[in-house]
This record gives structure tokens, C-alpha cells and sequence, in this order.
């Protein structure tokens, strides 16, 4: 019989409890905030219960489900499942059931599975292991750019795991390549913590993956460990903090080819947004204009470093611009000129984003039904992304209050499947 999961519980009591911050949070309160994160980040449904809990903590169940695990990690503030006690079961499932993601009917919580997971390779010297971690690192990435989080969130501490033994186990050049691979997976999690307004999780990722790339001697991976923890900084009040350090990193780059282009037009993208937030028209401009031309230098929608970067790019950012800084019609016309099927195939978050802040721009003209369409299309694209965006729910929250149902056919639905009251 197991023991009790001693790392699970501790976890929980360091975890202030948001109706008493000076107690710990108890179990019913980890179980509903399991099931409210599992809610924005899914659309799904879930009810996970204290008793549930309570029986992870007593360790009668050692390895729940991949989205139970994800949840847990992120209301608790750790980047593994071993932080929180959780094993995976040593005995192989049969084939047809490790091809798919199975639920007991008499317990949901526990036999969900998933490729990530069970795929991990033996020693970093086996053939082909730092391959299979190269690929299942891209696919993070790819899954992230497809705004798929829920799935990026289930598979990310497996990928870790996988990451972690390369790190331990090689050595000289293989050595450098797996501290690559950490940095890249420490960038997708702050990606994921960014996307929700997790400024803490977030920057600790950037962290990670900064000190990776520092051991492992990686310019650009640097690079990109800076621009993420430029992304986290807003999220904990550090907007002016966030701006210089964009700034400096990108001056501090010099490389005129594709990747120094990249580069220092994703952070003086990040810089004129943040400019227009704190309502600097004139900076704004100067910076959009500066990742323009680093844009026409590249010549092409390209996604060096998972960064989608090039002239389509910029104009998202310069519509995100006139969002930041209320400028409905703007955002309306950079726009109406743009065509985002440009991007590089995949990028469904950034086409999401597209349509989300054109249906924004409709909904202040009170031009509903545009609005609608909009975002409509966000949710083809990218339902996940678009249940995640504080923005759209507070449009699709606004909508119905003035609706015609002749007029604005598809918003109740909407609302619905987007859990908005309407």
C-alpha cells in the first residue's frame, strides 16, 4: 500500500487560502480552483472534489489525470509533477489504451494518459535521445502557436522530465543541446503563464530558461529568455521595468541576418505596446515603425524561434497598438488592408488574436453584428484562445444587452459555449 504524498499536502498548506489569506487553502478550495482553471483553459467542465483530494494526499492515487496534473501544478505554483508527488505507473498500459485518453467510469481522475507521458526515452546515451526530445520540445512549441494549451499543459512536465535526464545524463556538445532544449521548454511555460496573466509562474519560467542558456553559452536563447521575462513583468506592475530591459537586450543585439532581425523586432514590438499602454502615442509609433523596417529586412512571414515575426506580425502589433490605446477605427483600418492567412500555417493563436481585437474594434462603433462575426471566426480558429481572453468575454458580456436576435444571429450561442451570462 502506498504512503501518504506528504509533497502533495505541503503544497497545498503553503498555498493561502483566498476567502482567509492567513490560512491555508483547504482541500475544497484546491478542488474548485482545479476545476475553475480547468474551465477558462479547456471550455470543459470539470468536478474534482475534496474527498478526491483528499485521497491523492493519502496516496491512494499516485498518478491522476494529465489535466488534474496540469491544474494542480498551476493553482500550487510548481513546474513538475515530482513536486508534487506524482509518479506515473511503472507497468506499461496496454497499446489501445495508451493510444488515447481514457476515463474509468468509476473515477475520472485517475487513468487519463497521455503520448507525452509514455514516450519518455530511456538514458540520454540511448540513439536518438536528444532527436526525440528535440521534436517533442518543437511540438510544445507548434501546440502553443495552434493555441492548444490544455494540451501544451498536460504534456509540458513529461517533456521536462524527458529534458531533465538529457541535462543530467550528457556531456560537451550534447550537454549544450539539452540545456538548449531546457531553455526552450522553461520559454513555452512562460508562454502558457503569460497567456493566462500568470506573471509569477511566468517569470520564474524566464528564469529557468535564462539560467539554462547561460550555462549551456546560447546567444539567442538568452535572447529569448529576455523576451519572456519582459512578457511576465507586466503582469507583476512592472510595465517600466519591462520596456527598458526590451530596450537593452534589443540595442545589445548586433547580428544582421534573419535571426538578429527576429529578434530585435519581437522586443521593440513588446516595447510599443507597452508604450501605447501607458498612453505614449509618439514612442509607440517610432518603435511599430522600427520593427517595420527590421521586418522588410527579412523580407517574409517567418517563425524563426517560434516568434512568428515579419510584416504580417507587425501589423497585429500595430492593431494591438490602437487597442491599447482606444482607437476603435485604427484598428479597423490597419485591418481591412491585412490578411492574415499570410502567417506561416499553424498560427491559429495570432489569427485568433486578429479577429478578437477586430471584434473589439466593431463592438465600440456598436456595429454588433461585425463584432459577432469576428469573433465567431476567433472561436473557429481558436477556441481555446479566445475562452482564455478577458476581452472577449467582456464583449460577448456586453453584446446581448443590446441585441436584436434578428440582427446578430450566433451571439447566444456564443455566450453560451463561452459559459458568458446573456
Amino acid at each position: 500500500m502506498p504512503g501518504p504524498n506528504d509533497l502533495l499536502r505541503a503544497a497545498r498548506k503553503r498555498t493561502a487560502s483566498a476567502a482567509l489569506p492567513t490560512e491555508s487553502m483547504s482541500r475544497r478550495e484546491l478542488a474548485e480552483a482545479v476545476n475553475a482553471w480547468l474551465w477558462r483553459t479547456t471550455g470543459k467542465r470539470y468536478s474534482l472534489d475534496a474527498h478526491t483530494i483528499a485521497r491523492y494526499e493519502r496516496g491512494s492515487v499516485r498518478w491522476p489525470g494529465a489535466h488534474y496534473r496540469a491544474a494542480l501544478r498551476h493553482v500550487l505554483g510548481v513546474a513538475t509533477d515530482a513536486e508534487l508527488g506524482f509518479r506515473a505507473m511503472s507497468a506499461p498500459l496496454p497499446v489501445d489504451v495508451a493510444a488515447s485518453t481514457v476515463a474509468s467510469s468509476s473515477d475520472e481522475h485517475v487513468v487519463e494518459t497521455d503520448w507525452q507521458v509514455r514516450a519518455l526515452p530511456g538514458p540520454a546515451g540511448r540513439p536518438g535521445a536528444l532527436r526525440f526530445a528535440t521534436a517533442l520540445v518543437e511540438g510544445l512549441h507548434r501546440d502553443y502557436q495552434a493555441a492548444r494549451y490544455a494540451e501544451v499543459a498536460a504534456a509540458l512536465p513529461g517533456v521536462t522530465d524527458t529534458v531533465t535526464g538529457l541535462v543530467e545524463g550528457t556531456i560537451r556538445d550534447r550537454h549544450r543541446q539539452a540545456l538548449s532544449l531546457r531553455c526552450q521548454a522553461a520559454v513555452v511555460e512562460a508562454k502558457l503563464a503569460t497567456k493566462f496573466g500568470d506573471g509569477i509562474t511566468a517569470y520564474r519560467a524566464a528564469e529557468r530558461a535564462r539560467a539554462a542558456v547561460e550555462e549551456g553559452e546560447d546567444t539567442f536563447g538568452q535572447v529569448a529568455a529576455a523576451y519572456q521575462l519582459v512578457c511576465a513583468l507586466p503582469h507583476l506592475g512592472g510595465a517600466d521595468e519591462a520596456e527598458r530591459h526590451a530596450a537593452s537586450v534589443a540595442g545589445a543585439i548586433t547580428e544582421e541576418d534573419p535571426t538578429g532581425w527576429t529578434w530585435r523586432g519581437m522586443l521593440t514590438l513588446m516595447g510599443a505596446v507597452i508604450a501605447a499602454r501607458r498612453a505614449d502615442r509618439v514612442e509607440a509609433h517610432g518603435r511599430l515603425v522600427e520593427a517595420e523596417r527590421l521586418a522588410t529586412c527579412l523580407g517574409r512571414d517567418g517563425n524563426i524561434g517560434f516568434t512568428a515575426f515579419g510584416p504580417t506580425n507587425v501589423q497585429i502589433h500595430r492593431i494591438a497598438v490602437a487597442v491599447a490605446t482606444d482607437d476603435p477605427r485604427a484598428v479597423l483600418a490597419v485591418g481591412l488592408a491585412l490578411d492574415v492567412e499570410a502567417l506561416s500555417p499553424g498560427l491559429h493563436g495570432r489569427r485568433g488574436q486578429f479577429h478578437l481585437d477586430n471584434a473589439w474594434a466593431h463592438a465600440r462603433l456598436r456595429e454588433d453584428p461585425l463584432a459577432v462575426i469576428h469573433l465567431l471566426e476567433a472561436e473557429r480558429v481558436a477556441p481555446q484562445f479566445l475562452r482564455s481572453q478577458r476581452t472577449a468575454h467582456t464583449v460577448v458580456g456586453q453584446l446581448p444587452a443590446r441585441e436584436r436576435r434578428h440582427a446578430v444571429p450566433g451571439l447566444r450561442g456564443l455566450a453560451d459555449r463561452m459559459g458568458v451570462s446573456a
